[in-house]
């Protein structure tokens, strides 16, 4: 552990306010160069004994095209925004990284890696998630057959840069919130070059479906209301304001939804877990998904890290129609 001074805190602190929010951000060569690490990486082997490893190559790639999730609220704490704001909240969070090992140099200098750690791991402090980039690949190179997938819930372009990255035949993503839509809308243009067709759509799940067969329908979708991604009235938890009517509302109409769309042969898989405002998503999951005619053909585990040290786990659930 570092022994720290009040003038390394107020060095770093002064660096900051005159630097700004530490976004992701790459110029045009490194966003290729990131791209290249997803593609290169292992994730065709990337599950093992049922086990989805964490690989993390393209994650920071991923959220520098969605600069909002700094201000997406999640189980009513605080917001990354939120630290970076507070002055008191700011110089805390430093000097905690600094005691962790966090450099500053003599300017006040410190990694944006670093103070974006800084502030997700602050007390009381929880930032949003984001699909892993490789899982993504993982799940497609098992399952769509290098086919047509439909992401249910986009999000912050996980999946669709593991759509990217093993090369799928076409990725049909759609998301209601305005300003992640956009983010998506520009991974679609900086890689436009690649082969993958894309199609995106500003619409929530329950209301959309494909108009052509897909191989797999794959997705995160959100946890009720663990997670705000925005107050527009489009959201699944603005519309659905009780978990009863959501589950019946938006998850089982976009597993019907599902059902519609999937080709012979195809899969549904949904990664959702049990969370502190909803103790039974998991069941109540597997519920929908066998009244409206899908098996369970396995589940998978995605490994996480934990704010505690080690793992944690997630369960993915790969169904298939009767």
């Amino acid at each position: 552990m570092k022994v720290i001074n009040d003038e390394q805190i107020d060095l770093a602190f002064k660096y900051f306010r005159k630097r700004g929010v530490p976004y992701y951000s790459y110029e045009e060569d490194e966003k290729q160069i990131e791209f290249n690490k997803i593609k290169n990486s292992k994730y065709k082997e990337g599950i093992v004994d049922g086990e989805i490893l964490q690989l993390l190559h393209g994650i920071g790639l991923a959220w520098s095209y969605f600069p909002h999730h700094w201000e997406v609220q999640v189980m009513k704490m605080k917001r990354p925004i939120d630290v970076y704001n507070n002055d008191e909240l700011l110089k805390k969070a430093l000097k905690s990284r600094i005691k962790w090992g966090g450099k500053v140099l003599d300017n006040g200098y410190m990694t944006d890696a670093n103070l974006r750690k800084a502030i997700r791991t602050a007390s009381g402090v929880q930032a949003v998630s984001n699909f892993r980039p490789v899982a993504g690949a993982t799940i497609y190179h098992r399952y769509a057959n290098n086919g047509v997938v439909w992401d249910m819930s986009s999000g912050y372009g996980g999946r669709l840069f593991g759509a990217l990255a093993c090369g799928l035949n076409k990725y049909i993503g759609t998301d209601p919130c305005s300003l992640t839509y956009e983010g998506l809308k520009n991974i679609k243009k900086d890689f436009k070059h690649l082969p993958t067709e894309i199609e995106l759509y500003k619409l929530g799940s329950e209301k959309f479906i494909p108009n052509e067969k897909v191989d797999l329908c794959f997705t995160s979708p959100p946890y009720f209301n663990t997670e705000e991604y925005s107050n527009e009235d489009t959201q699944s938890y603005k519309k659905y304001s009780n978990q009863e009517s959501w589950i019946d509302g938006f998850l089982r109409q976009t597993v019907r939804n599902c059902k519609e769309c999937l080709a012979n042969e195809g899969h549904m898989i949904i990664n959702i877990a049990n969370v502190k405002t909803f103790k039974d998503l998991e069941e109540q999951t597997l519920r929908v998904c066998k009244e409206e005619g899908f098996i369970l053909k396995e589940t998978l585990k995605l490994r996480l890290s934990s704010m505690k040290g080690g793992f944690k786990y997630e369960p993915v659930f790969v169904f298939k129609l009767q």
